[in-house]
């Protein structure tokens, strides 16, 4: 399964780019898992308020659709879970539980959009769970190389293009006033999965 946090999930719906992702995968929306508050946090019981988060009509029913296929993602308290015990300020409540649900889960990965959380988790030094978790996170930057490299890049490139609102490291990697050509958004991308890598003392696993 591939969990999504709650920003990850938004801006792949933003994009229009969850078939996308999926296709690049190799998986299938119902092996998508989020967190029970994303519908909520969406907004999607209020028309209104949900286009006005997400941006556009195709992405309220892409987010609707992706609540209705994926995974709730629940971590029992019950279990000796050692990822529930970070208690670090710079991780919130949300990635704690899909870190949590990582380790449950061996067979799991996780793509997140917040980067520092993953720089938090490079933090923490000494706790071998931790440490076997760092191939099983992808950032959004490596999902978007994913569907670039293996996927229709001028699709993925046109939708990421067409919303230069929802995520400035994308918009600069595809290019803001002209489209950047596929080695060059690759390029970009990479760059940032690089800095990922170092800002996590080398943990990130790149692709």
């Amino acid at each position: 399964m591939y969990l999504l946090d709650s920003d990850a999930a938004r801006k792949l719906c933003q994009y229009e780019l969850l078939n996308e992702l999926v296709a690049a995968l190799g998986c299938s929306m119902h092996e998508l898992g989020v967190l029970p508050q994303l519908k909520f946090q969406l907004q999607l019981a209020d028309h209104t308020k949900s286009l006005a988060r997400l941006g556009s009509i195709n992405a309220v029913e892409l987010a609707k659709r992706l609540i209705a296929s994926a995974h709730e993602v629940e971590v029992s308290a019950a279990t000796a879970n050692p990822l529930l015990e970070l208690n670090r300020p710079d991780i919130d409540t949300g990635e704690a539980i899909l870190f949590a649900a990582l380790w449950e889960d061996a067979e799991s990965e996780l793509i997140s959009g917040d980067k520092r959380a993953f720089v938090a988790l490079s933090k923490v030094d000494g706790v071998a769970v931790i440490d076997a978790l760092w191939g099983r996170l992808i950032c959004l930057e490596e999902s978007l190389y994913l569907m670039v490299r293996d996927g229709d890049f001028h699709i993925v490139s046109q939708k990421v293009r067409s919303r230069p609102d929802v995520d400035i490291s994308a918009s600069n990697s595809f290019g803001r006033s002209t489209p950047s050509t596929q080695p060059n958004v690759l390029d970009a991308l990479q760059s940032y999965m690089a800095a990922l890598k170092r800002s996590t003392n080398g943990k990130y696993v790149l692709p």
